[in-house]
């Protein structure tokens, strides 16, 4: 349904606004046992997934240029914190850092005895020739990740101690920043930054993670168990992954046996999903994205938006559920809350989900707005509740559009969908914050900080605030949330700002897609908590096991 959603480990929210393509499923899925699909990689347990397009570079400064590279990147290599399946931060190669100077000094401490996969010491030093790689002019990766260390200064006072000083304090980042994966400097030190994105080690990568690649091509890459992995040995001793051309064709591989999983980001008709549910052997999880699908509204409208009463209105009378079921296969979760489901910061006590059309009347009321008997349109002042929604020419995005307008037609506010390409749409009408309300996908990345997308110095043309959102206690709760490193002050503060949202409903939140994924029901140990992209399937392999 939506495909390709991914986001950037190395980025604030620079992406922003993602484009969310739908492809369509062509393969027809025939009940069938799945066998062992399994490659023999040099003994024991094997887990072969299947996965659609190919690697390019298995190397964490660049796995946000391609999504195969970015699942190969997350299985070999370690970044010195890593994200538990809530988006909570964990040790990785070093303990959670100590804090100091307001905020702004991280002093890790790498764990004892880390080595790389060929056996040589891992060290501070092969931490700042990584980053010092992403900074320099020559990198070829995302820009958004150089950018995110440029004001980032190094240090290396021990073997086993890194520190790092910030311009000001950014709790956001750790998990934006710090769980990049580290390269070896002791294979890689003779290269420039414009050398190592062409480099033999791209196919042939020495990590620290939790497996070691032993062959890739294009058909396959082959990884073994790292028993020395600071994460701990791997329950699984061998791990494929199988390279297809789309979904169709991986889907295809999954049916006949040639697999034991795979993660589907491209739609699936009703009776290929119930296909799927007859499948013996066969386990379907739906991991929940951390990209929250929204309906903006410009709160500079002063006619309509402007006012809080009119907003909270307008959410109080959208079935969530519905819509999911009418437009998205029912593979979302309905929420009206800024922060996702089932993430470390979410208060599920602030999100409303029901619709109440009692109360959405009761509001517009009292806002001014009175419905005209004849015509069963809301008025006020001599003008009717007429607006339009703006979208992309994305089906989804457009049937969601549709349904909202429905929706809304039963509390007498007429809305009209407009689509168009999304270039047009960001450049024409959401950067200049020329609409009244539009169904966009937003993304706060792998850190819950709504800083970019709702605190109000993000507003006008140059910032991401799209709905023009200002509010002094919003601001106050973003500021505290993106500055303190204490996860009970940063929970408070995001809890309070969910209350805020719940109160003020600068724009309208639906609901956060789904993908689905399908895997042998001898997988256990796998833990289906949000996806900040793709890859974060694999956050917890470590304690994955086959069994039966």
């Amino acid at each position: 349904m939506f495909s390709r959603l991914r986001s950037s480990r190395s980025s604030l929210v620079i992406a922003g606004l993602l484009v969310i393509g739908v492809l369509a499923a062509a393969a027809v899925l025939l009940p069938r046992l799945i066998t062992d699909g399994s490659v023999k990689t040099g003994g024991g347990a094997t887990y072969t997934e299947a996965v659609a397009g190919t690697w390019q570079r298995i190397n964490p400064i660049y796995a946000d240029l391609n999504e195969v590279d970015s699942d190969l990147s997350s299985l070999v290599f370690s970044g010195l914190v890593k994200l538990g399946t809530d988006g909570s931060l964990q040790p990785d190669l070093a303990d959670l850092p100590d804090v100091s100077d307001a905020g702004k000094t991280y002093t890790f401490h790498l764990k004892h005895g880390l080595t790389w996969q060929d056996g040589v010491a891992l060290t501070s030093q092969d931490v700042s020739f990584t980053i010092a790689k992403v900074v320099d002019p020559d990198f070829k990766g995302d820009p958004a990740m150089a950018q995110a260390w440029q004001d980032v200064t190094v240090e290396t006072p021990d073997g086993e101690t890194v520190v790092m000083h910030l311009k000001q304090a950014s709790a956001p980042f750790l998990a934006r920043s710090a769980t990049l994966g580290i390269l070896p400097e002791h294979l890689l030190k003779g290269l420039s930054a414009a050398a190592l994105f062409e480099a033999p080690f791209n196919s042939a990568p020495v990590g620290s993670g939790p497996y070691r690649l032993t062959s890739v091509d294009a058909h396959q890459a082959k990884l073994i168990a790292n028993a020395a992995s600071s994460r701990g040995r791997p329950g699984i001793d061998n791990v494929v992954l199988k390279f297809y051309t789309d979904y169709p064709s991986a889907l295809r591989a999954l049916t006949v046996g040639e697999v034991q999983g795979l993660m589907v980001e491209d739609p699936l008709s009703d009776a290929q999903l119930a296909d799927i549910g007859r499948l013996k052997g066969v386990k379907v999880d739906q991991p929940q994205l951390t990209a929250e699908v929204v309906l903006y509204l410009n709160n500079d409208q002063s006619a309509y938006f402007a006012d809080e009463r009119v907003r909270r209105a307008i959410s109080l009378a959208l079935d969530r559920q519905a819509i999911v079921d009418q437009t998205m296969q029912g593979l979302a979760t309905g929420s009206s809350s800024p922060i996702a489901p089932g993430t470390w910061s979410y208060a599920s006590e602030y999100d409303s989900t029901s619709p109440d059309l009692a109360t959405a009347r009761q509001l517009l009321d009292d806002a001014g707005w009175k419905l005209q008997p004849t015509t069963g349109i809301l008025v006020k002042e001599g003008a009717e509740f007429r607006f339009t929604i703006r979208t992309d020419d994305d089906p989804v995005r457009m049937a969601i559009a549709g349904a909202v307008s429905q929706q809304l037609d039963q509390i007498g506010i007429k809305a009209t969908v407009a689509s168009t390409t999304f270039s047009v749409l960001r450049r024409d009408f959401l950067s200049q914050r020329k609409y009244d309300a539009a169904i966009a996908v937003w993304d706060e990345g792998t850190d819950p900080d709504p800083y970019f997308g709702w605190h109000s110095s993000q507003m006008g043309t140059a910032g991401l605030n799209l709905a023009n959102f200002a509010d002094v206690v919003a601001d106050t709760l973003i500021a505290q949330g993106r500055t303190s490193n204490d996860i009970e002050t940063r929970k408070d503060d995001y809890r309070q700002f969910q209350e805020v949202w719940n109160e003020l409903e600068p724009s309208v939140v639906i609901a956060y897609p789904r993908y689905t994924y399908i895997h042998t029901d001898q997988l256990k140990g796998y833990q289906s908590g949000p996806l900040f992209d793709p890859a974060s399937r694999f956050t917890d392999i470590v304690h994955w096991k086959l069994q039966g």
